[in-house]
């Protein structure tokens, strides 16, 4: 069954406080599939836009995330890593972006098509322009658990150059999907927003994502 997600509009979005953050709803990205673990790392994500960019937060409950990828379009999804891929025109264009992001705040970035057999890598170069911010071992006293944050920009200029329609205003619809990962940490996982409809490990099903609505 796809999900829907919404980002609301905040001329301050930029400069967000935790408390404000805080108070977005959650997109929790806790459908386990393929492989199955007691305890997958709870991971929540919370996205606000503004003229110029979508801002994305996601918080991962993982006390020792595996960072092993330092460069740029490494494999990350082999680490620690948390995941957007999102189709900016789904009515026109079947073409995705792929976001990946280990904990220390690599991204892996690709534009793909449905299915997944045909992507292009984007230039580690482009990485700087997405504001990538991580910190590591925060402590949650209401829970008692320890987590890591990451947040990420997506300048909109970005997403036009490579969708020229590209309007983000209220009403505009997305599809995509918010996933985490670690193909080779001590317990592999797969978890997803939206959950993903294929018999074997495969994040890139454009048909499985859910309905992200900027208002």
């Amino acid at each position: 069954m796809s999900k829907q997600h919404e980002f609301s509009f905040a001329a301050g979005a930029a400069g967000y406080t935790d408390k404000e953050w805080r108070a977005l709803p959650p997109a929790e990205v806790a459908y386990q599939q393929w492989l199955h673990i007691e305890q997958p790392p709870e991971t929540e994500v919370r996205g606000v836009y503004d003229e110029e960019a979508l801002h994305l937060q996601f918080r991962v409950y993982e006390e020792s995330p595996v960072m092993r990828h330092r460069q740029h379009g490494d494999p990350v999804y082999q680490d620690s890593c948390v995941e957007f891929f999102v189709q900016p025109l789904p009515a026109r264009d079947s073409r995705y972006l792929n976001f990946e992001l280990n904990a220390a705040g690599v991204l892996l970035l690709e534009i793909g098509e449905s299915g997944g057999s045909k992507r292009k890598r984007i230039l580690p170069e482009a990485a700087s322009q997405f504001g990538i911010r991580t910190v590591l071992g925060l402590w949650n006293p209401e829970c008692r658990r320890m987590y890591w944050e990451l947040n990420l920009r997506i300048p909109f200029a970005f997403l036009k150059y490579w969708f020229p329609d590209f309007r983000a205003e209220p009403g505009a619809v997305m599809k995509g999907n918010f996933y985490k990962c670690g193909d080779l940490t001590p317990a592999p996982h797969y978890l997803s927003w939206s959950p993903v409809q294929s018999d074997t490990p495969n994040f890139h099903r454009s048909d499985s994502f859910g309905t992200l609505v900027f208002r």
